[in-house]
């Protein structure tokens, strides 16, 4: 897929970041080939940051991090590495920035698609936390990610990845798997680039908002226009993914998502029509997928869900300290109290050789798998 670096530099009221030049080529394109200056050590490693005039965002703070940290570094190899990788998020994922002060926006992709994944845009950022108080750009810049994830997760909170917003006139990505769907709720491709239903999705949209937060002091992000909203429809979706399959009559509980594809590959769609695999109630939540994008075997993903649980706490400290939203403050501890019993309770199985371990997915009946993803 060929992204031009036009559609990743639209930029509004922002004098940290520069318009991107037409003549830059594709970093698919560009990253597909050594470039000089070479490190001096055994494994030469090529220098594969775009040009200067090609990077859709410029930090000095984040260049003075680069050199401080790699004059510390006795291998050139190492050295080379850490400066071509560290500073890539800025270099080539910012496809969309309105600085506006009071209220900014990002859209950050996740490499090769031109789409926001909640996950992914997350971790693209969190390294430059320590840097982002005496870096005002640099803090507006996540502030805008945050801002953005609240608007997309509260306009259709199953989603994983997500397209840019009409407003900064980037073209959507068609998705060739976006097609010959069952999905509920039913989702807008216009928007949604996927609707692939993960909670890490949601711990990380808490991650990113209470990280910030610790980092900066900054939380501004609460009284934009979409953030309570979205954190409100993550809690109630939360409460309904820990239900069991079957209610005490033994009649199924009426779904709030699903996933079925018409595909030859498992990964790519769920069992039960798209509802998963049957779960009994262990205070644990419901995933459809996994990070990688690929289809659970056992809703309840252990190593997701305690992620999930920590977060939550994080979220209840942070509107707890700020005083504001008592209601889901409260309704955050009881959740992540509530899914830390159930991976303690549920979420082991006896291996034959380690002993007891955490499993990667159960189902509360007694099933579970152990793998690493």
């Amino acid at each position: 897929m060929k992204l031009l670096y036009p559609y990743f530099a639209v930029f509004l009221l922002a004098p940290a970041f520069i318009q991107a030049q037409t003549e830059c080529p594709s970093y698919t394109d560009y990253s597909s080939e050594p470039h000089a200056p070479f490190s001096a050590g055994k494994h030469r490693i090529p220098s594969m940051r775009p040009p200067s005039q090609c990077r859709a965002f410029k930090s000095a703070t984040i260049e003075k991090a680069i050199q401080d940290i790699t004059s510390a570094m006795s291998d050139p190899d190492w050295k080379q590495l850490f400066s071509n990788i560290f500073p890539n998020t800025l270099d080539t994922t910012i496809a969309w920035h309105d600085n506006n002060a009071t209220e900014p926006y990002s859209f950050l992709v996740t490499g090769d698609i031109r789409a926001q994944w909640i996950r992914d845009s997350t971790n693209q950022v969190l390294q430059y936390l320590p840097y982002a108080a005496e870096d005002q750009d640099l803090s507006q810049l996540i502030l805008g990610l945050i801002n953005m994830q609240a608007e997309e997760l509260a306009d259709y909170p199953f989603g994983n990845a997500f397209q840019p917003p009409l407003r900064s006139k980037l073209e959507p990505t068609e998705n060739p798997l976006a097609f010959e769907l069952e999905v509920s709720p039913p989702f807008n491709n216009e928007t949604v680039f996927e609707a692939k239903f993960e909670i890490d999705s949601f711990a990380s949209f808490f991650q990113a908002s209470s990280a910030f937060w610790y980092a900066t002091g900054n939380y501004n992000f609460i009284y934009s226009k979409s953030w309570g909203l979205a954190v409100a429809r993550i809690l109630e979706a939360i409460r309904y993914l820990q239900e069991p399959t079957y209610n005490k009559d033994h009649q199924l509980n009426q779904p709030i998502v699903q996933y079925s594809r018409l595909t030859y590959t498992a990964t790519e769609t769920q069992f039960g029509s798209g509802l998963g695999n049957p779960v009994k109630y262990t205070g644990m939540v419901r995933s459809l997928f996994r990070p990688s994008d690929d289809a659970t075997i056992f809703p309840f993903l252990v190593p997701a869900n305690a992620f999930l649980s920590v977060e939550l706490e994080h979220l209840a400290i942070m509107l707890d300290t700020l005083e504001v939203y008592p209601e889901m403050a409260e309704k955050a501890k009881e959740l992540a109290q509530q899914i830390r019993l159930g991976v303690i309770q549920f979420g082991t199985t006896l291996h034959p050789k380690y002993g007891r371990v955490f499993a990667y997915e159960v189902d509360g009946y007694g099933s579970s798998l152990i793998m690493d993803d």
